[in-house]
Parts: structure tokens; sequence; C-alpha cells
């Protein structure tokens, strides 16, 4: 064994894992737009790093030809190494988006630990589709009192607001007229010459149909806000494109 030989082989070791586990986080747990509503590229970039340095660059620091206790720390730089990963790929599990709550005017990517799922009323809301996030509408009361008392509890008393009070979950299906009513013509995005409208015509393009045939919507997560493109008929989601849609 050369050192030359050690690096190629932890090089290609690490690589490998990191393939697999990117591969789990963006089509299992981050699916198509997600990916980028929460950031989740600049944090496996973090986590590549720290296992390209643990994993190939220490070994090769440490590897001496005939050194006594060689292998026990390469062995221990490697499940060092395996720990990084299962750490870091633990806190993106968790963080998963689980539910896509619509509230009054956006949508809001939510994930299963930031909702109490005790107070979910119909059992539906509680299993998501595959690995796409669970689509909701968070409706807002019309009893004034509860009104009243919903906005005590969110802007003095520092209570989640109803994208994250599953007490005011219905399906989806139950909003779609207020979806429809909050929705924004596509074209409106589209008019103008900046690289975000670039990005919506290149991906309206790729589509069967007009711009007429789409509305949007804000959507927000972890690693900020996205556009969240819809069928302007039927009222549910095509597509998350990473472009500001404020």
């Amino acid at each position: 064994m050369t050192r030359l030989r050690l690096f190629r082989l932890r090089t290609a070791a690490t690589i490998g894992l990191l393939l697999l586990l990117f591969a789990a986080v963006r089509l299992l747990w981050y699916p198509g737009g997600y990916f980028a509503v929460f950031g989740v590229g600049k944090l496996f970039l973090i986590l590549a790093t720290v296992m390209l340095v643990i994993g190939p660059g220490l070994s090769v620091f440490v590897f001496k030809a005939g050194k006594k206790g060689l292998t026990m720390d390469l062995w221990l730089l490697a499940s060092v190494e395996f720990a990084a990963a299962v750490a870091a790929m633990s806190i993106l599990y968790v963080r998963q988006p689980y539910f896509t709550v619509f509230a009054v005017d956006r949508f809001e990517a939510v994930s299963w630990r930031e909702v109490d799922v005790t107070q979910i009323g119909d059992p539906t809301l509680r299993r998501r589709p595959g690995h796409a996030p669970r689509l909701v509408y968070a409706e807002l009361p019309t009893d004034p009192e509860v009104f009243d008392r919903l906005i005590d509890e969110t802007v003095f008393g520092g209570m989640q607001d109803i994208d994250r009070r599953p007490e005011f979950w219905k399906p989806y299906s139950a909003g779609i007229p207020a979806v429809k009513a909050a929705a924004k013509p596509l074209d409106e995005l589209l008019r103008g010459d900046d690289s975000r409208a670039s990005r919506l015509a290149r991906w309206l393009s790729r589509q069967a149909g007009s711009s007429g045939d789409f509305v949007y919507l804000p959507v927000r997560g972890r690693g900020g806000d996205a556009t969240m493109i819809l069928h302007a008929e039927v009222g549910f989601p095509v597509a998350i494109v990473d472009v500001d849609p404020w």
C-alpha cells in the first residue's frame, strides 16, 4: 500500500457513499423543488467537505508505511467519517417536509416535528402520498371569537400560526377555491427581463401548455422562498421553481 493508492481508495469509497446519501436526500426526502426551498444543497456540500477531509484527507496524513497501529488509525477515521454522515443525515431526515400547507396567501413547507400531530383530526392528513409532502389547507376560523383568540395567541402569545396548527387543517381539496382566489397569473413573473423571468420561461418551454394555464403562489421553507406553480383550472401544484416569488 502506498500513500497515493490509499488516497484513491479512500476517495472512491467516500464519493460512493456520498452519492448514495445524495440520492436518498434528493429523491426521497426533498423531492423536486423542496431541495432548494430547504437549502439542502449548501448543507450537503458541508457534509461532503467534512467527509472528504476526515476520510481521504486525514487518512493520507496519518499514513506511513509500516507504521505500528496504522490499521487501527484508519479504522478510527472511517468510524468518525461514518458517524459524521449519520449525524448529518439524521438532521436532514427530521427536517424533511412532511406537509405543504396553504394558509391565506402562500404555501408553507412543514416538517413532522414542527407540528403537534396529535391535533390532526383527519387521519388521512397524517399520511403523505409516497415521498411528496401531504397537501393541506389551513382554514381561518369564521367564528369571530375563535378568530380573535387566534390573533391574540399568535400576535401576543407567541404561538404558531394556522400553518402549524393542525386543529385548523382540512384536506387540500376543501381549500382549492381559496387557493385559486389567492393565486396570481404566471404571466406577472414572465413579463420582466431578469433571470427570474428567464428561468420561468425555460420551465414553461418544457410544459404542454401556455403561461395562461398556470398561476403561482409563494412557498416558504427553512432555506428561503420559492415559486409554487399551480394549474390554473385544477388548483393543484405542478412544480416548485427556485425563483423569488416576490
